[in-house]
């Protein structure tokens, strides 16, 4: 088994770990993005979702949402306003191609695609390590991007699953155990 050692690991390769490997390698850590599948992007490119909330290109064209949206503009010439469901509409496959192009692009970011995380190493109450089926990887920071909190579960370690309102209205928390 190969043994990794990086500043960030992100494990999950959705829209929201992809922006934090993103976002850690630009930064100049050194980053590994762990994903299940050999896409990334999640529910924007993977589950066919191309036609987000929103309903105008105007607004909200900052950060790497603004230059994600930018770049389907440029690579989709026949425009975004295709769809009947929303005025923001595109092919799945550019917006994986949009991502993994810019992971690429970063020298100092590494995707390994199908890899899921079959355990942890823990020091104290930290993540040092996950172990997938073919590496062990190191990391100063752990972030968890998978879709419902596999690392953490993995890990043992409390936390929030989604919301819910009770018969009163009043909104609770539901908590996803981890299970051994």
């Amino acid at each position: 088994m190969e043994e990794l050692k990086t500043d960030v690991l992100i494990v999950g390769g959705g829209t929201g770990g992809t922006a934090a490997a993103l976002q850690a390698a630009r930064r100049g850590a050194q980053t590994i993005l762990v994903s299940e599948f050999s896409w990334l992007g999640g529910m924007l490119t993977a589950a066919g979702v191309a036609a987000p909330d929103g309903n105008e290109l105007g607004a909200f064209q900052t950060g790497i949402w603004g230059a994600f949206i930018k770049e389907l503009q440029r690579r989709q010439p026949q425009g975004l306003d295709q769809g009947w469901v929303s005025f923001f509409t595109y092919h799945p496959k550019i917006g994986a191609e949009i991502f993994a192009d810019w992971v690429e692009a970063l020298p100092n970011l590494r995707w390994i695609c199908h890899q899921t995380p079959l355990e942890v190493e823990k020091q104290n109450q930290r993540i040092t390590g996950v172990r997938f089926a073919d590496f062990l990887i190191r990391a100063e920071i752990t972030l968890d991007g998978t879709e419902l909190g596999d690392v953490l579960a993995l890990a043992e370690v409390p936390y929030r699953w989604g919301w819910e309102c009770d018969r009163s209205g009043e909104s609770r928390v539901l908590r996803f155990k981890p299970t051994k």
